[in-house]
């Protein structure tokens, strides 16, 4: 339940997120101290799912990195995560949908695929608003901005995150 929003842009990629927090059917507004958009270690995550798993992987970044900006650099660091992730939990595989922005490529990452984003990509529970303001051309700010506006599972603050590549 929440949306994040990534557009790469001339300069570089930009990424956006809401940032509702859900308790069963209950949620806490204004919450970003877990956030959905991070940076850590030189990358840049933005996550949906579980605060569970998106909280394991900020700790698993703080001291891991992917080989290369790749697909396969992705994959690799992703099966790491999973293995670091069931070692602490007991709980194998990924749940959650993410972006990974890593050395000026943005990947997004839902369960075991893995693609690079060379347009725009949205994910979460208000992906479809996000996607269509993106598709005409709006920031990935303003696409969060429409997911709020017009899901029930997606509240501000938003927070952006925009990153200049070489």
């Amino acid at each position: 339940m929440s949306v994040v929003a990534c557009k790469i842009t001339k300069e570089g990629y930009e990424i956006a997120a809401d940032s509702i927090t859900v308790r069963g059917y209950t949620q806490t507004k204004n919450n970003t101290s877990r956030s959905k958009l991070i940076e850590v270690n030189n990358m840049v995550i933005g996550s949906v799912g579980s605060a569970e798993e998106s909280s394991l992987l900020q700790i698993f970044a703080k001291t891991h990195q992917p080989a290369a900006a790749t697909e396969e650099g992705i994959l690799e660091f992703w099966s790491e995560f999973s293995d670091w992730k069931k070692k602490r939990t007991d709980k194998n595989g990924i749940e959650n949908a993410y972006f990974l922005g890593f050395d000026g490529v943005v990947f997004y990452i839902n369960h075991w695929l893995i693609a690079s984003v060379t347009t725009y990509q949205a994910i979460g529970a208000g992906m479809n608003f996000a996607l269509a303001a993106l598709h005409l051309g709006h920031s990935a700010e303003e696409a969060i901005e429409t997911a709020i506006e017009l899901s029930i599972f997606c509240e501000t603050p938003i927070q952006v995150i925009k990153k200049k590549c070489k």
